[in-house]
């Protein structure tokens, strides 16, 4: 049996990481059996990275990473009729998500100091709050390191919020007016659109993003599609 180690359920999402929400409804729209594990801390898992999975005698964590495990090991059942350009397109499209729109996210949820108490009693209850504080500040900062590291931590508030909504256009265009993606039927590119599209609308974090999805009556069928084509 197939573990997956992801976060407890988080701002009524499944999950409040788009890379772990990815990884379920991956292995749900793959129809393959697996159990859920919740965590909160990543501290202790390899690579102090969640999602990861065990699957007998192996632990691989990232979401794509485990993804590309399964599909090795079980089959690509998501992925096995669609053309070469088709997979480039969905690999372009869950790389701008992953490594652009992320930090969106990232910067919506944890730069915005009015969202710190928040996370705070989000993330954080569970530690002695003697050093809760000091623990949430390191954290803080290791992001803004990332940020700026990455590039768009060096664009004010606007501007990356324009980022973001650029890649939310980018994405719709591509959907236009298929069921999914890629066609008529889901793909693991799906699993990567709904971990974010649904991460978006969270409502504690109201946003420009947020606002454009509600007003898209294509991405907020989309996301509704997807949920009941994995959750049910």
């Amino acid at each position: 049996m197939i573990e997956l180690y992801k976060f407890v359920p988080q701002f009524g999402i499944r999950d409040a990481s788009p890379f772990a929400l990815k990884l379920e409804t991956y292995l749900r729209l793959a129809g393959l059996d697996f159990e859920s594990i919740e965590i909160m801390s990543p501290v202790k898992a390899p690579k102090a990275k969640i999602p990861y999975i065990i699957d007998g005698d192996q632990t691989i964590a990232d979401s794509s990473l485990c993804i590309g495990y399964l599909k090795d090991k079980y089959g690509d059942k998501l992925g096995k009729n669609l053309s070469l350009k088709q997979h480039a397109i969905g690999h372009a499209v869950k790389t701008m998500l992953e490594e652009r729109t992320y930090w969106v996210m990232v910067n919506m949820r944890w730069m915005d100091e009015d969202k710190h108490q928040l996370m705070k009693e989000t993330w954080f209850d569970a530690i002695p709050a003697l050093i809760r504080g000091l623990i949430f500040k390191k954290i803080i900062k290791d992001m803004a390191k990332g940020m700026y590291a990455h590039g768009i931590g060096r664009h004010t508030d606007a501007e990356i919020m324009a980022f973001g909504l650029d890649d939310l256009a980018a994405f719709e265009a591509v959907l236009g007016d298929k069921p999914y993606l890629l066609g008529d039927v889901p793909s693991e590119y799906d699993a990567t659109g709904y971990g974010f599209l649904a991460n978006f609308m969270a409502e504690q974090f109201p946003s420009p993003l947020s606002e454009y999805i509600a007003g898209s009556k294509t991405l907020i069928a989309y996301i509704d599609r997807v949920e009941k084509k994995a959750f049910g």
